[in-house]
């Protein structure tokens, strides 16, 4: 495992359906999770080969944790990338 994935909590709110409302929260559609989330350790179960295996699965890079908007806020990328992005008044 790379430094990247060690910043991941291993929350699985991405693996979940997700959009925004109309007030530009996410809102998370937890009765709709990704066909390889295993719900009780909540990881991929086809981690390696995710991108291929899942047509849905996004990589998450900095710019998708600093911008994107259907990235929770409580992601870990998000928290790390975004706060760092508000202390350099960026």
């Amino acid at each position: 495992m790379s430094w990247w994935d060690n910043i991941c909590d291993k929350c699985g709110r991405c693996c979940f359906e997700r959009e925004l409302d109309e007030d530009g929260d996410v809102v998370i559609d937890y009765a709709a999770p990704c066909e390889f989330l295993n719900p009780e350790t909540r990881l991929c179960t086809v981690y390696e080969n995710r991108f291929r295996a899942c047509e849905r699965c996004g990589r998450v890079s900095i710019v998708t944790a600093l911008f994107d908007p259907l990235l929770p806020e409580g992601c870990a990328y998000a928290r790390m990338f975004r706060k760092w992005k508000k202390e350099n008044n960026l």
